[in-house]
């Protein structure tokens, strides 16, 4: 199964650089630098981000089973910024909040520039 999801940017190269640095994405190019980028993250995940409309609401993705241990570490180590704030719409954009323990599982929220929520949860 390939998971991909797309968000709108109101900067391409901003969203780019993020995402490059939040996912180690070295090696990555920008596609299309005008309208959208597609970046390969694995072997089952493709993020797809343009300029070309706004969505008609907030998107926020939701990832399972996620690795929440992992993506700490790579998110410490790429020295994003950490929030302690643990509701995801209230967190300022560009941060991340957690792990969050939860009945099941841990949680852990990203949330890009533009405001986008992602949430990561190993349950």
């Amino acid at each position: 199964m390939k998971f991909s999801f797309w968000v709108y940017s109101s900067n391409l190269q901003q969203s780019f650089d993020y995402y490059r640095k939040a996912f180690n994405l070295e090696n990555q190019i920008i596609t299309n630098q005008t309208k959208t980028f597609f970046v390969r993250m694995d072997d089952t995940v493709e993020l797809k981000i343009s300029n070309l409309q706004q969505p008609l609401n907030q998107l926020n993705i939701e990832v399972n089973e996620a690795p929440i241990d992992k993506i700490y570490e790579i998110f410490k180590t790429n020295q994003l910024n950490q929030t302690e704030e643990s509701d995801p719409m209230q967190m300022a954009c560009g941060t991340f909040s957690g792990p969050w323990e939860y009945p099941g599982g841990q949680a852990l929220f990203l949330k890009d520039p533009d405001g986008h929520v992602i949430i990561f949860t190993e349950w």
